[in-house]
C-alpha cells in the first residue's frame, strides 16, 4: 500500500513529499476494513494509514528516514464489521467523519437503476424488478 501511495506522490524537498503544485491527492480506500488481522490483532495496512493521518508521512523502508507527505485526503469507504470485515481500531476512526446511507426501498432503488438502464435498454423495468429482487432474497 506504501509503495502505491508514494508512486502519486511527487518530491518537493529532500524529505518533503506530495502533490504537484496547485493540486491535491485524495487516497480512496475501498473496503478499509478488510485485511486480516495478525496473530496479535494488529493491521499493518491501516496502521499505516493512521501513521500518515496521525502524522503526517511515513518511514522509506529502503533509506530509512521519514517522509512528510502534505497535500493529501485519505477517504476510506467500508461496510460494517462481519462476514470477513474486522472492527477498525478507534486510533484510526478517531480521525474519520463516519457517514453511513441506509438501504433505500424498493421504488427509489427501482427509480436510480431504472434511469441508468433505460437509456441503453428497452426493456429495463423487468430487469431492474428481478435484480432487486435477487437482491432481496440474497440479503433476507
Amino acid at each position: 500500500m506504501q509503495l502505491a501511495i508514494e508512486a502519486k506522490l511527487q518530491k518537493k524537498g529532500k524529505t518533503l513529499f506530495g502533490a504537484r503544485p496547485n493540486e491535491k491527492i485524495c487516497i480512496f480506500v475501498d473496503d478499509i476494513n478488510m485485511p486480516a488481522l495478525e496473530f496479535y490483532g494488529a493491521q499493518p495496512c491501516i496502521e499505516l494509514l493512521r501513521q500518515l493521518t496521525d502524522l503526517g508521512g511515513f518511514y522509506d523502508r529502503h533509506k530509512l528516514f521519514w517522509k512528510q507527505v502534505v497535500d493529501t485526503t485519505l477517504l476510506p469507504a467500508c461496510a460494517p464489521p462481519g462476514g470477513g470485515r474486522n472492527q477498525l481500531s478507534m486510533r484510526f476512526l478517531r480521525h474519520m467523519i463516519p457517514l453511513m446511507f441506509p438501504t433505500p426501498n424498493n421504488t427509489t432503488a427501482f427509480k436510480i437503476f431504472n434511469s441508468l438502464l433505460a437509456p441503453n435498454c428497452s426493456f429495463s423495468d423487468p430487469i431492474v424488478y428481478t435484480t432487486i429482487a435477487v437482491f432481496e432474497r440474497v440479503a433476507r
